[in-house]
């Protein structure tokens, strides 16, 4: 399990804890913030959020601890990782844009990398998570004026169902 710690004297770092013996081990090492800690489906990674720039840009670290952190995506806005695709090749991530409030983007981890926009409305998306085949994604939206969870495809069609009622 990853977690942050944001109350100790390494505040704003990940930890792994062993759940099976309780050993806790630091996993972040820089003196920025790092957050919101996803596991790739493989184990074999985490995609995290850090301060290292200024703003949360995207790096990946290999879960052993092994070898440095590698930037992934680097913008001039806030971004955190909300879910890794079970297939392993995209990532789903919120990013603040000051003109549609959060927006849901998904990051390619193969060939060039550049971001595709998943939902980009005037209103806030979060919490984008795959479906395990891949073609669906579940999503929060305070389009109906609280925060919602709804389901589409993806890539998006114009459908979507809302599937909250609170």
């Amino acid at each position: 399990v990853a977690v942050e710690r944001l109350e100790t004297p390494t505040a704003g770092d990940i930890w792994m804890v062993e759940l099976a013996r309780g050993a806790e081990s630091r996993f972040t090492f820089d003196p920025s913030t790092d957050r919101t800690p996803i596991w790739s489906p493989d184990g074999s990674r985490m995609v995290f959020s850090s301060t290292r720039a200024g703003r949360m840009d995207l790096y990946q670290k290999v879960s052993s601890g092994a070898g440095k952190d590698e930037l992934l995506l680097q913008t001039g806005t806030y971004k955190q990782p909300t879910d890794w695709s079970r297939d392993g090749r995209f990532i789903v991530y919120r990013e603040a844009a000051p003109k549609t409030k959060g927006d849901l983007w998904l990051l390619p981890l193969a060939g060039d990398r550049k971001p595709i926009p998943y939902l980009q409305t005037e209103f806030t998306e979060d919490d984008g998570r795959f479906s395990p085949d891949g073609r669906w994604m579940a999503y929060s939206s305070d389009e109906a004026g609280r925060m919602e969870v709804y389901v589409q495809p993806i890539p998006p069609s114009g459908a979507k169902w809302q599937v909250s009622t609170t």
